[in-house]
């Protein structure tokens, strides 16, 4: 869900890339005086340029019979020494599984769609916002464990923002499930009717654009 509203130039003579089978995509909207998230360790630029990072914070997750709802605080914050303007941001929901590399690139690859640019973040600042993807249940990759249905969601983050005399890219993923305080999350279960998932955790996957 992009969180800005202005349209990237076209790449010459190619046309983007189609979203695979089991991407969400939604733009998201900043909210009024939210709690921030602890950003992702960085390093600071030495140029004079802007340079984002994305953090994400997990809230709720929400299954219903014909949906799944994930609820997330996500964090931009502005590691660079000038400031990031004309932000657009987009979330997607996909399923951990065997083809999650392929299908996060193709939506790293896509350009940002057109929306309100946000705020500028100057340099050393961050912006926090909650938002939402909303992914109906056939969208969904089930699982079975242990006898139980279940499923991984993966939440990707594209931005685009500009400065003075360039323009940069964010692009980072997040694997979601529930927290367990140890390194790997559990899955999130399908099989007991409507329900509200909190406790959740993310880990980040190594894949990405910094540009």
């Amino acid at each position: 869900m992009p969180i800005g509203d202005r349209q990237p130039a076209p790449a010459a003579e190619q046309p983007p890339p189609e979203l695979p089978r089991g991407i969400i995509s939604s733009r998201f909207k900043a909210s009024a005086e939210e709690p921030a998230v602890e950003a992702p360790r960085g390093l600071v630029s030495t140029r004079l340029r802007p340079s984002l990072e994305i953090g994400v914070r997990p809230l709720r997750c929400l299954v219903e019979d014909g949906q799944v709802m994930l609820e997330f605080e996500v964090d931009l914050f502005n590691s660079g020494t000038a400031p990031a303007r004309t932000i657009v941001a987009e979330a997607s929901l996909l399923n951990a599984s065997a083809t999650q590399d392929q299908e996060l690139a193709a939506f790293f690859s896509r350009s940002v769609p057109a929306g309100e640019p946000l705020d500028t973040i100057p340099p050393m600042k961050r912006m926090t916002m909650t938002s939402r993807v909303v992914a109906p249940r056939t969208a969904i990759q089930e699982y079975d464990v242990g006898g139980r249905k279940a499923f991984v969601p993966v939440l990707a983050f594209n931005a685009v923002y500009e400065w003075s005399n360039g323009k940069g890219q964010t692009s980072t993923a997040y694997l979601v499930g529930r927290e367990t305080n140890g390194e790997k999350l559990g899955p999130l279960r399908l099989d007991s009717g409507d329900r509200e998932m909190r406790g959740l955790g993310a880990r980040p996957l190594p894949v990405g654009v910094r540009r």
